[in-house]
């Protein structure tokens, strides 16, 4: 693994690994988070296409590219379940983004992102505003000034990320691809 390459992890279903043996390269497709998360799937579309419109900007998206693939610098949040392998992968750094992945968890959640101090204010306004839970903020109509709150918060994720070694569990990364070529290992 060279300088400019990060180790990092990832587990991936066995059609990933057979369309990397065939075609070298492996790009997801939107339509795969609709069909994975059905009745949910709009929290996550909310969620990917904030981040996609951003990470984009921040890293170059080929045009085969649709949706961002995982990667965890943590091995053990790249858990491998039935049907799927943990990938071992040496990443080079200009097609690698990395972020805190408590924060892009409370995207997924579509809450606030803030100092500690900052989200306890923000979910008084919620509740004061008669709000119990953030996602009745983007599932309702009526909350249009406290979408964009949250929405212009979620800009954190990028900012600051935790430094690594000491704080890799919390170190998540995405790539618009995988190639044959990153693997190191597979489990």
């Amino acid at each position: 693994m060279s300088d400019e390459c990060k180790m990092m992890y990832t587990a991936q279903a066995d059609i990933v690994l057979d369309t990397l043996a065939r075609d070298g390269v492996y790009y997801v497709k939107k339509s795969y988070v609709q069909q994975k998360y059905r009745e949910t799937a709009w929290i996550f579309r909310e969620a990917y296409d904030y981040f996609i419109r951003n990470a984009s900007e921040m890293v170059a998206m080929p045009p085969e590219a649709e949706s961002p693939i995982w990667l965890y610098e943590d091995p053990l949040w790249a858990k491998p379940e039935a049907g799927t392998h943990r990938l071992q992968l040496s990443v080079p750094r200009e097609e690698l983004l990395l972020f805190d992945r408590r924060k892009w968890n409370r995207i997924l959640n579509l809450s606030y992102i803030g100092t500690e101090e900052e989200e306890r204010e923000f979910e008084k306004r919620l509740r004061r505003q008669g709000v119990m839970d953030s996602t009745d903020v983007f599932s309702k109509p009526y909350y249009p000034q406290m979408k964009a709150e949250i929405k212009k918060s979620w800009r954190r994720l990028f900012e600051e990320i935790p430094e690594e070694g000491t704080e890799a569990k919390n170190i998540q990364g995405a790539v618009w691809r995988l190639k044959q070529e990153w693997i190191l290992g597979i489990e």
